[in-house]
């Protein structure tokens, strides 16, 4: 989905109703987070509320409204123009190099088997939105030898993990990281 700079829901710029479900999503949608995201008063906000359930954005979910599907694709919606074919081109060229990278060093507790393009840019159009790259990863090594390379990736890392689940998928997922370029980010 992709919205306009100028376009207008519900009398509201479009990137602020997508702002909104944006910062909805899993969990309620109340009249205080509409407030807050539109700068609009308590009835302006219940009248929001109201052409939001209306227009098929919002639904409720037991005693409270949340993003429906709707809402959740208009809160990944992009506003910017789709690329130009070189800029995808050069982007695709840059996460093949990163994989290179990643392949060719040891220290990785994992190496790229596979990148798959697919989408729009791999339909070839000139305007692709986005760049869509599926990455395959194997394990370098095997058993306990695995294990102890997992381990050591885990205990290099800068920050501390957000919970268990960031911890166990961290030795798979920082090298997908680095073919993002988001290695500090995850």
């Amino acid at each position: 989905m992709r919205i306009q700079v100028d376009q207008k829901i519900i009398g509201y710029a479009a990137i602020q109703i997508r702002q909104l479900m944006r910062e909805t999503l899993g969990r309620s949608i109340t009249l205080r987070y509409v407030q807050e995201i539109l700068k609009c008063s308590d009835s302006s906000a219940r009248q929001v509320m109201k052409s939001l359930e209306a227009e098929g954005l919002i639904a409720p979910v037991h005693d409270h409204f949340e993003p429906s599907m709707k809402g959740r694709a208009l809160a990944m919606a992009k506003a910017a123009p789709p690329l130009r074919r070189e800029t995808a081109d050069r982007l695709i060229t840059e996460v093949i190099n990163r994989a290179r990278a990643v392949n060719g060093d040891e220290s990785w507790a994992y190496r790229v088997r596979r990148l798959v393009i697919f989408g729009s840019c791999a339909r070839g159009l000139d305007r692709p939105n986005d760049v869509d790259i599926a990455c395959e990863l194997l394990p370098r090594s095997c058993g306990e030898k695995q294990r102890a390379k997992e381990q050591l990736i885990r205990e290099i890392r800068d920050e501390p993990f957000r919970n268990v689940g960031q911890w166990a998928a961290w030795p798979g997922l920082s090298p997908l990281c680095q073919l993002h370029g988001l290695l500090s980010i995850w």
